[in-house]
This record gives C-alpha cells, sequence and structure tokens, in this order.
C-alpha cells in the first residue's frame, strides 16, 4: 500500500512529512507530540520544549560524555538555542511499540544547523521512551538515547 505524502502535513505535523500508513490513532498521537517537541525547540521555545520532558528523565545525547537529565537537557537546550540556527528539519520515524502509557519509538532527524562556526548537515538516530503524562494530556520524555550518524557532513 503506497504512503500519502500529504497525510502528515494534514495531521497538522510541521518537521515530519512521513507517517507509516499503517500507524493508528495511538502512534500518530505519540508521535504528534516528537514533532511538536522538536518543532519548539527549532523555534527556540526552551519553556514549551521542556514540558515534553518527563522530571526524572534519563539517558544519553551525543554531545555528553555522561548521562542527561532534566536539569542538564534544560541547561544544554538553552545553550545551544541561543548559539544554532536551524533553518530546516525532517524527523522520520523509524518503529514504534506501545505498552499502555509507554511508547518506545525509534527515529532519526535530519537538520541543517547554522552557527558561530558555519552550516552543516546533520542526521541523528534517536531511541526514545514516552510515557503519557495525563494531567498534561500530552506525553512525555522518559528515557532517551541518540547519537550521530556517519553521514553527518560539514560544508
Amino acid at each position: 500500500m503506497p504512503s500519502n505524502p500529504r497525510r502528515a502535513e494534514e495531521l497538522g505535523f510541521k518537521r515530519t512529512s512521513w507517517l507509516p500508513e499503517h500507524w493508528g490513532t495511538a502512534e500518530i498521537e505519540v508521535f504528534k507530540c516528537v514533532d511538536e517537541h522538536w518543532d519548539l525547540l527549532i523555534t527556540k521555545k526552551v519553556d514549551e520544549f521542556i514540558k515534553y520532558i518527563h522530571p526524572d528523565m534519563i539517558g544519553y545525547g551525543h554531545e555528553s560524555p555522561t548521562p542527561v537529565d532534566y536539569p542538564w537537557l534544560y541547561k544544554w537546550v538553552g545553550f545551544w538555542t541561543k548559539s544554532s540556527n536551524i533553518p530546516i528539519a525532517e524527523i522520520r520515524p523509524i518503529q514504534m511499540k506501545i505498552h499502555g502509557d509507554i511508547a518506545i519509538l525509534q527515529y532519526i532527524i535530519f537538520t541543517v544547523e547554522v552557527n558561530a562556526e558555519g552550516g552543516k548537515r546533520v542526521v541523528r538516530r534517536y531511541t526514545m521512551t514516552w510515557k503519557k503524562n495525563p494531567q498534561l494530556g500530552i506525553w512525555q520524555v522518559i528515557g532517551s538515547h541518540n547519537n550521530l550518524m556517519d553521514e553527518t557532513l560539514r560544508h
């Protein structure tokens, strides 16, 4: 069954242009939070971005040799958004498994980033665990691991 490329746009996605056709309402709801989470980061709305991070979140990021938590992430994202601009980004879902109020998902995000050092194309690969927060009505990150892929190019 071919994918409908307008589906993501019609559903209000800002940074994702394609969704698997077999995804149901639950998968779309989770990935909508991923898309919004990244859009807020890219548009430098750190205080809104951080609402998608659970206070007990743990993980590893490509930019840190030590585990990442909520306070570290808030500090890093604040710096990164002040020092970098992202004129374009594309998020591509790879797979997702939902277990009740827990979603484990994998995706790739491709960005073009511009900072004082110049411009570069960056490809990041993520595995994240999100948990439904019924009080806020959103999914939040509770675990994350990402790395830069070898295809990251400088120009």
